[in-house]
């Protein structure tokens, strides 16, 4: 039995065709490695190069969207919910060990 391969990327059904330039010397490597690797052709590897730019676009998104102050309502209600975990904390630990 053959195990099934599995990816975290959707499968792609239609594939559109476009057109780019790049510089001679990076698709030399595209087509060395290409060479290299049976199975493999130039779509394959520029399919990865686009999923690691969208994965790694993804992440700067979400670092800058976090690295954003938040809004005053929002900070409002954690400094609330700060106080209520305080105040659950010391009844919890101001107790005796025999109540």
């Amino acid at each position: 039995m053959v195990a099934a391969k599995t990816s975290s990327r959707p499968a792609v059904r239609k594939r559109a065709k476009v057109s780019v330039t790049v510089a001679p010397d990076l698709l030399a490597e595209v087509d060395r490695y290409v060479a290299a690797h049976p199975g493999t052709d130039r779509s394959k590897v520029f399919d990865e190069a686009l999923w690691l730019w969208y994965a790694r676009e993804q992440q700067r998104q979400m670092e800058e969207q976090y690295a954003e102050p938040e809004p005053p309502e929002v900070e409002a209600e954690l400094a609330a919910w700060r106080r209520i975990q305080r105040a659950a904390a010391e009844r919890l630990f101001s107790r005796h060990p025999d109540e």
